[in-house]
């Protein structure tokens, strides 16, 4: 056991309240010896534990202390310990019960105030705790989140990497001259791609569509999310054949027919 365990296992305290056991107290005292922390650790616990009955130490009221004496005076007339003693030939009567009571309440006063430090103590260890389970769930959401990005990086880099795939640069109109998208289309099994580089966000209410222009008329080829578009690549609606790709901007969730004054991007194969 290190020093940070032995400090965490509560010797410490139980030896400054008087509960350790002689060969406990030993132990203590000869870590103290060894380890300056421990000592210091120890002198910190007294000093609390000092510092404690002093802000909570009160005078009972007269009428309370005359009360109590009253009463262990009453017990003492009938409750008495008995010894035996060779010296006086017979019994020695010794008055206990003052003494009873005042270790009671000694014992009482050191179990409310060890329980004030083991409470402090529990409830650090369960900040920590807690503070270690935040931790841990935000390390396992970037996890996460890493591990998505990472995914569809391999997935682009499997796309582009296709030497079935067949590029397509969209490039911008004179609505938006500076965006630009690709398309990557796989002519073997029809699959379609995009890449979006740079496209203006959408604005309330309203979404971009791809086109596919087939013997001259514009197809519909899926809609594009709103958000988190840029530099994902998408699958689209399969085509076997295409001579053209479009992007217009629609209302949410797409029409059937685009609206040409609103295209974007467009690139022929």
């Amino acid at each position: 056991m290190n020093t940070s365990e032995y400090i965490s296992s509560g010797i410490l305290e139980s030896y400054a309240l008087g509960f350790c056991s002689q060969e406990e107290a030993a132990d203590v005292e000869r870590m103290c010896s060894l380890y300056p922390e421990v000592k210091d650790e120890l002198e910190e616990i007294q000093s609390s534990l000092n510092n404690y009955a002093g802000s909570h130490a009160a005078a009972p009221k007269a009428s309370t202390k005359s009360k109590i004496f009253d009463k262990i005076d009453a017990l003492e007339s009938g409750d008495v310990f008995v010894s035996a003693t060779p010296d006086h030939g017979g019994a020695r009567i010794i008055p206990m019960v003052r003494y009873m009571a005042a270790a009671s309440i000694v014992l009482l006063g050191l179990s409310i105030i060890g329980n004030v430090v083991f409470y402090n103590k529990w409830k650090a260890a369960n900040e920590q705790v807690i503070a270690l389970n935040s931790e841990k769930n935000v390390l396992a959401d970037n996890l996460k989140t890493n591990q998505v990005k990472l995914s569809d990086m391999n997935n682009s880099m499997a796309v582009m990497g296709n030497p079935d795939m067949t590029r397509v640069m969209m490039k911008g109109l004179p609505k938006s001259p500076e965006s630009l998208a690709v398309i990557y289309w796989n002519k073997q099994n029809s699959q379609v791609y995009i890449d979006v580089k740079s496209l203006p966000l959408p604005a309330e209410g309203k979404q971009y569509q791809l086109w596919a222009i087939v013997d001259g008329k514009p197809v519909d080829a899926g809609m594009l999310p709103v958000e988190g578009i840029a530099g994902a690549m998408m699958k689209m609606k399969d085509f076997p054949s295409a001579q053209a790709f479009a992007i217009t901007l629609e209302k949410a969730g797409g029409s059937a027919s685009p609206t040409m004054e609103e295209m974007i991007v467009m690139g022929a194969i």
